[in-house]
């Protein structure tokens, strides 16, 4: 069972003119990521139908669609809906995570978001989103997804790798405080942590993954075997960042394959840790069989 835990999904509105999309809702910081005006822009855009056609080619079974970290609760509803209708289409291939603004309605969000199916939260980001440890809605979200099991994916921006351009600082020692404090909440922390699943000399608690999503952009060597020694390969999630190029100078379209076929090939997994790390965390995190 091969799962990709961090991928993306936006309906054609927003692949048609992201900036115009963006201005209308006024989120402008996801605008600045994936329509850069500076920059060529690495995001890549898939409808379902394409993305199903690139699970196929990749040998994806399941792919996990994150909601975006955004800045106003009526666009997380909003994507949850795009999230939900995607699921519709093929509800053994996806699983949905919600958008979700820690805000004084977040169980009112939460609630909405169970209703349409969806299964976890994230990713969020609390520099973009306006929210710590120490905010009520930060607490009643993190009690809801314990009591529910719902895991939660955190943005995380690198200590040891590359930075890209427009990114907004996430509070890493904030996200340990969040998890101590949580014992029972599954925290996931995307792009290997910002480097926390890297470091041998954390005692990070034991209710944090890690996933791998982006990291051919943000690390310039291969992580793997460095994460596995420091938190073990029980903790590490397979995640793609699709529909995003990871490769970009290689890449016309995003892929999911091409980053699947480098862990298979180069970061030198032996059986279970490659079956642990692709599939199997994920299926344990979720609680399924």
């Amino acid at each position: 069972m091969i799962i990709d835990g961090h991928t993306h999904c936006y309906p054609d509105e927003c692949a048609a003119a992201p900036r115009a999309w963006a201005a209308s809702r006024k989120e402008e910081h996801w605008a600045d990521l994936v329509a850069p005006l500076d920059r060529k822009s690495i995001q890549g855009w898939a409808g379902p139908e394409t993305f199903l056609r690139e699970m196929d080619s990749a040998g994806v079974d399941q792919a996990v669609l994150l909601g975006w970290y955004w800045e106003h609760e009526s666009t997380c509803r909003w994507h949850n809906r795009v999230i939900a209708s995607w699921i519709s289409r093929a509800p053994d291939r996806f699983i949905g995570f919600a958008a979700i603004l820690p805000n004084e309605n977040v169980v009112d969000q939460l609630e909405e978001a169970r209703a349409l199916g969806l299964r976890g939260v994230g990713e969020l980001h609390p520099g973009v989103q306006g929210f710590d440890s120490r905010s009520s809605a930060w607490r009643a979200l993190a009690e809801w997804c314990s009591t529910h099991g719902w895991p939660i994916n955190f943005h995380t921006t690198s200590e040891q790798g590359r930075d890209h351009p427009a990114a907004v600082a996430t509070p890493l020692q904030d996200y340990l405080r969040m998890a101590h404090e949580h014992p029972t909440l599954k925290m996931i922390l995307a792009h290997w942590g910002g480097g926390l699943a890297l470091q041998t000399d954390k005692n990070l608690p034991k209710n944090l993954f890690f996933d791998c999503a982006a990291s051919p952009l943000l690390f310039s060597t291969d992580p793997f075997r460095e994460a596995i020694e420091a938190v073990g390969a029980d903790r590490i999630l397979f995640g793609s960042d699709y529909p995003l190029r990871v490769y970009p100078r290689v890449q016309k379209q995003a892929d999911m394959g091409r980053f699947l076929e480098k862990i298979r090939s180069e970061a030198g997994l032996t059986p279970l840790e490659s079956e642990a790390i692709l599939g199997g965390n994920w299926l344990r995190l979720m609680n399924e069989p």
